[in-house]
């Protein structure tokens, strides 16, 4: 399969040293970023899923076409095909997240949220380049 070309790609990071969890979009056509956010000290998988939600609101928002998102995390994936995440961690965003995907359900049914393939396509263009 070949790289994608159009669509919205997120990525997830998160950094140990400075207890900063972040995520962000890039319009994968354009390399242009659609938003970026932080929510202090959480996990990976945590910015990788509302990044995730983030792409969904923004599409829904601003009638972006193609309706694919593209993410590296499996997990965030997982959370969002069940639209609730399997953190212990409590904090407001993930609870505003899930009530969100739980709202849009039908709204949410024509977006795709595709597994970004780092082995054959290099990394998403919405990586922070931080990996040591």
């Amino acid at each position: 399969m070949m790289r994608p070309q159009c669509g919205i790609a997120t990525d997830g990071a998160h950094s140990v040293k400075n207890r900063l969890t972040r995520f962000r979009a890039v319009d994968i056509a354009t390399g242009e970023e659609l938003f970026s956010g932080s929510i202090g000290n959480q996990t990976i998988n945590i910015g990788e899923f509302l990044g995730v939600v983030e792409a969904v609101k923004y599409i829904i928002a601003n009638h972006y076409t193609p309706r694919i998102i593209y993410t590296d995390s499996m997990t965030a994936i997982a959370w969002f095909q069940a639209k609730r995440t399997a953190s212990k961690k409590a904090h407001p965003a993930l609870k505003r997240a899930e009530i969100f995907l739980k709202a849009f359900a039908a709204e949410i049914e024509s977006i795709e949220v595709r597994h970004w393939d780092n082995d054959g396509w290099g990394e998403t263009p919405a990586d922070f380049g931080e990996k040591s």
